[in-house]
């Protein structure tokens, strides 16, 4: 009897730990796909560009919906369900607008940042009481904020300093970045392949992302972007790390 008491009650905290392990990840995700939202929108939404590419609005649309999953799945708490309900009538309204209006973009951009750094806050708030980090969701979320660092730097956005990240931490980030890279490719040997092809594409663009001025770029974009959504797959898909 005291066996299966047992027994019970370590299946018990064991399921515990795969919700809690669940629910770093999709915080880790909210994070991730948030960043990747703003930095199309900061592509498409140019007030210089005159013809876009189009598929940067379906991207935009897409990470919306995938943010409104991660919510729907974490319960949907108040604290995370009105800044993004918000970032959902900003891309409404930034894509209700005609090119010829193109001169409000700038200050719906930067209404929607505001409303992802309340939705960021909320998460961090959520990850620190959870004391867990999963290391393809932390890898995840790292590119994801470069990205959208990047495409900052290049947007004409006034009194955008507050948002973007100072240039000493960009070279730690990227320092980090790479150590996370040699972490993952030790314990997870099995995701070898995929790892190394993640990790040359945040090479190629790793040079733009040190770059000021001009315009932001879509390659940066593509890379960065198909690198955050692999480490999200990565992260469903490992299994316990080899010691």
């Amino acid at each position: 009897m005291r066996r299966n008491v047992l027994a019970y009650l370590f299946a018990l905290l064991a399921l515990s730990a795969q919700a809690d392990s669940l629910s770093v990840r999709q915080l880790q995700a909210l994070d991730s796909h948030s960043g990747l939202l703003c930095a199309s929108a900061l592509l498409y939404f140019d007030p210089r560009e005159q013809a876009p590419d189009p598929r940067l609005v379906t991207a935009v649309f897409h990470h919306l919906t995938s943010l409104e999953t991660d919510v729907l799945q974490l319960g949907q708490p108040p604290e995370l369900v009105q800044p993004l309900a918000a970032m959902r009538r900003l891309f409404e309204q930034l894509d209700g607008l005609p090119r010829s209006d193109s001169r409000r973009y700038p200050e719906l951009i930067g209404s929607l940042l505001e409303q992802r750094q309340q939705l960021r806050e909320a998460a961090d708030r959520r990850l620190a009481q959870s004391g867990m980090a999963e290391p393809f969701g932390e890898q995840s979320r790292t590119l994801a904020n470069l990205l959208l660092d990047y495409q900052l730097r290049h947007y004409p956005l006034t009194q955008k300093d507050r948002w973007l990240l100072p240039v000493a931490r960009l070279s730690e980030l990227d320092g980090e970045v790479e150590q996370r890279f040699e972490q993952l490719q030790s314990q997870y040997p099995g995701q070898l392949q995929a790892l190394t092809k993640v990790r040359s594409s945040y090479r190629f663009v790793r040079p733009q992302l040190q770059q000021d001025g001009g315009a932001g770029s879509g390659g940066a974009e593509f890379y960065l972007s198909r690198a955050v959504l692999d480490l999200d797959e990565l992260a469903l898909v490992s299994t316990a790390p080899t010691p």
